[in-house]
């Protein structure tokens, strides 16, 4: 009597691979003769309790500013990088299109459109001043500031943007280097920010100044109609300034990966 077959179940086995996640630290400042770097609390808690994280453990640390280094976590106090100072695991130039954001200060959001223009991959962010700024606008710098570092570990970019000191506008206007536009709504034949990307000469740095809640006043206004500043368009929509910061960071990191492609 032939028997029935019985089927055997598959049984499929899975590595898991844990994704190593990234610190950014100031490595010259930080760093002893022997690649160890003691940790601060801040930093053990995000090792030890947000990841789990067990001695032996590797996380990459990255310098934010163009290099990456793999890192070993020796104690519950202590990295140690595998690699001198000198030889990086990963390195990379910073781009010769560098982008700036100038955004006047608002009321509140000003975290959202920092964190996003940080991800999307924007060098450089001018908090400024201008006439219709509200007396409550944000001014915290040392937030700002947690949050760029954020937004570096979480996004995997090796060049962490600067953040400039809250200045007047006028007085950024005297001392900003490259060529920039400024974001308008009711100015007439105005060309798009893209029409603007392509029309002007390429320069070592490309910035977008969009305004604050209540707009730009006539005098700022003046600084396009004088020839001093481009007016551009972000679009048919009245934006909020947060919202139009966003949409003018996408507009100018697409328009250098073209460039770059």
């Amino acid at each position: 009597m032939i028997g029935r077959s019985r089927s055997i179940p598959t049984v499929f086995f899975r590595t898991v691979v844990r994704e190593r996640r990234r610190l950014l630290m100031d490595l010259v400042q930080r760093i002893d003769d022997g690649r160890r770097i003691d940790l601060n609390e801040s930093e053990r808690h995000y090792l030890r309790r947000v990841l789990r994280l067990r001695v032996g453990d590797q996380v990459d640390v990255v310098n934010g500013q163009g290099g990456l280094w793999l890192g070993t976590l020796e104690d519950v106090d202590r990295l140690t990088l595998t690699s001198a100072l000198g030889s990086p695991q990963r390195s990379e130039p910073r781009s010769g299109c560098g982008l700036g954001l100038a955004v006047a200060l608002m009321r509140r959001d000003s975290d959202i459109w920092i964190r996003m223009a940080c991800e999307l991959g924007i060098d450089w962010i001018q908090p400024v001043l201008a006439d219709r700024c509200v007396p409550q606008a944000e001014q915290r710098p040392e937030r700002w500031q947690t949050i760029v570092r954020e937004s570096v570990e979480q996004c995997e970019r090796l060049w962490a943007p600067i953040i400039y000191p809250v200045v007047p506008l006028q007085t950024w206007l005297t001392t900003m280097d490259g060529r920039a536009a400024m974001a308008v709504t009711r100015l007439s034949a105005t060309a798009s920010l893209s029409e603007w990307l392509q029309d002007e000469p390429t320069a070592s740095r490309t910035w977008l100044l969009v305004g604050p809640e209540g707009g730009w006043s006539q005098t700022e206004e003046g600084l396009v109609k004088s020839g001093q500043l481009s007016g551009v368009s972000l679009g048919m929509n009245i934006l909020r300034s947060s919202t139009a910061a966003v949409r003018g960071a996408v507009e100018l990191v697409k328009w250098r990966e073209a460039q770059q492609n």
